[in-house]
């Protein structure tokens, strides 16, 4: 599977779960039934992982929990609330950043078209050697 599809196909994932068990959930409903989406579709994912990275070349482990890790480059948070702030995509991006993932989702389901509650971010790296312009 190429990495540039794995967001898309946790979309499909997500869906899946949203077009069964509608808007109105908890949180950790929603958690549960798109591990068993992944799984069910073969995907290599860890749950609950801590946010960990290196600051002046030290390690920072933090209390900060991921959602889901897939395939090692995707960081998928799982949200049920009434709507995503922009704070909540900061956050988005500082994690993907410090995770070091190629993309990042926050997949909101309490909304009643989940296209809607999508927020997806995806990382360009520069080539080593590569020089600013």
């Amino acid at each position: 599977m190429n990495a540039a599809d794995l967001p898309h196909l946790v979309i499909g994932a997500c869906m899946n779960v949203h077009r069964t068990l509608g808007p109105g959930l908890t949180q950790d409903a929603y958690e549960e039934c798109v591990a068993i989406e992944l799984r069910d579709l073969e995907f290599d994912f860890k749950r609950h992982v801590p946010l960990e990275f290196k600051y002046h070349g030290r390690t920072v482990q933090t209390a900060t929990r991921l959602d889901f890790v897939v395939g090692e480059s995707l960081l998928l948070l799982v949200r049920s609330q009434e709507e995503i702030s922009q704070l909540q995509q900061q956050e988005l991006e500082a994690k993907v950043r410090l995770g070091r993932f190629t993309a990042g989702l926050i997949v909101n389901f309490n909304v009643g078209t989940l296209r809607k509650g999508i927020h997806q971010i995806t990382v360009k790296r520069r080539v080593e050697g590569e020089k600013r312009v």
